[in-house]
């Protein structure tokens, strides 16, 4: 009976590992479907980073990827179906984001903070599909946002003060037609910047939850808008001095 046990074990440990590697396998015939499709929509070189649910199931007909756009480096999320078409996904509005993140950032740079954002354009009317590669100014005239909203990840420095923070998103408001500017603001030890901004930027989306296990100093969230800024620049430097 205890060689038989054994053996049914030795069967049952084999079928698993075959499995496994049947699973692996499926895994990396998935991504380079998905790369291929991406290539054959948009041209250029994709990178899948991550994969989410799988088709195969009952319930589910498509799989979700978290992709990189390797010429831009823009992250975002794409679906594809069974037949290994791209059934949906959102690279042409990371594009355009990716125009305002590159400002934002700037502008902080400009006034001494180092820091990275992630923001996204919302309005309540539908103007159609974003075309890929859109220039910014196109994209506020056509598609109408009226707001831009999002998360900043800023590195702990003494360069940071209320009055800086506030010049680098009054530069961006004004360059965006005063648009509604409203960032979640996290801080990060110096230590820790690196490591969190390499997963930041690996992410097609997030949201303040993400931070929970975190090395961070401090949050607060910051408008801007034409009725002017909800937050006096020594609140601002509180929080950047670990207050409240």
């Amino acid at each position: 009976m205890y060689k038989i046990l054994c053996k049914k074990a030795g069967v049952i440990l084999i079928i698993m590992s075959i499995l496994g590697l049947m699973g692996c396998g499926n895994d990396k015939y998935t991504v380079k479907r998905i790369e291929k499709a991406l290539t054959e929509k948009y041209g250029g070189t994709f990178e899948v980073l991550a994969l989410g649910n799988r088709y195969g199931t009952m319930t589910n007909d498509y799989v979700r990827a978290d992709v990189k756009a390797v010429d831009s480096g823009v992250v975002f999320s794409a679906k594809m179906n069974t037949k290994g078409e791209i059934i949906a996904d959102n690279y042409a509005g990371v594009l355009v984001s990716k125009q305002l993140e590159d400002m934002l950032n700037s502008n902080l740079e400009s006034e001494g903070i180092t820091a990275k954002s992630c923001m996204t354009g919302f309005s309540s009317i539908d103007t159609g599909e974003i075309e890929v590669g859109i220039s910014f100014n196109d994209y506020i005239a056509k598609h109408k946002p009226e707001s831009f909203g999002g998360y900043l990840v800023v590195k702990e420095s003494p360069n940071n003060t209320g009055a800086a923070f506030i010049n680098a998103f009054q530069k961006t408001f004004d360059t965006i037609k005063n648009i509604e500017l409203v960032a979640n603001v996290w801080i990060i030890p110096e230590e820790s910047y690196d490591d969190i901004i390499a997963d930041f930027s690996r992410l097609p989306e997030v949201d303040n939850s993400w931070f929970d296990n975190k090395n961070t100093l401090n949050y607060f969230k910051f408008v801007m808008s034409t009725d002017g800024v909800k937050m006096a620049e020594y609140e601002i430097n509180q929080h950047f001095q670990g207050g409240k």
